[in-house]
């Protein structure tokens, strides 16, 4: 028996001797059930701790918990193509979005050669869901999507970007596509930002 559970069982036989002999004087001689509880001690931890953490791997307590996280497709070839050419557009990847509430989104890129007509350059985010899917392979809806886009003019300079577009993450999984509606291939870089 521990040390520490001694004094409380010792407390409790005196509160029953003294308590079976009042009982026994009121109730006719019958001894009244007395419970004790030890509480335990307090838990004590030793050691690292660690917290899952959104991004792979295992962060220690003693570092702070991340609390964003960027990811870029970089310099992806985007050549001539319309948005509304649904099987046409340049796939750049997929986002990992699990785990996130936001995401700031950024594109920028240059022009492989001057251009003779302005157009428009953007990503389009395309969430990995059956129904989102089939609507837009299907029929072109982009539901629940996400577009930033930037003007791309022969007079103007090389590089473009567009303006950074904050939104909510509402799926785990997002399909990244490009289109490039000028008259030349573009080099085209999407940032994005992830946020808790």
């Amino acid at each position: 028996m521990r040390r520490a559970s001694v004094l409380p069982m010792l407390l409790a036989l005196a509160v029953l001797g003294q308590r079976t002999d009042g009982a026994r004087a009121q109730e006719g001689g019958k001894a009244q059930p007395v419970y004790v509880i030890n509480q335990p001690e307090k838990l004590r931890v030793e050691g690292v701790v660690s917290l899952a953490g959104p991004i792979e791997g295992v962060v220690a307590v003693r570092e702070p918990i991340p609390q964003g996280q960027l990811v870029a497709f970089r310099e992806v070839e985007v050549p001539p193509v319309a948005k509304g050419e649904v099987t046409r557009l340049v796939q750049a990847g997929t986002l990992q979005a699990e785990g996130f509430v936001n995401m700031v989104v950024s594109l920028a890129g240059f022009q492989r050669s001057t251009t003779t007509r302005a157009g428009e350059v953007g990503v389009l985010l395309i969430t990995l869901e059956e129904l989102p899917t089939r609507a837009w392979e299907e029929h072109g809806q982009a539901l629940f999507a996400v577009e930033a886009s930037v003007e791309s003019k022969p007079a103007g300079p090389a590089y473009f970007a567009t303006s950074p577009l904050r939104a909510m993450v509402a799926f785990p999984r997002y399909r990244v596509l490009l289109y490039n509606n000028t008259d030349r291939s573009v080099a085209v870089t999407v940032y994005l930002y992830l946020t808790s």
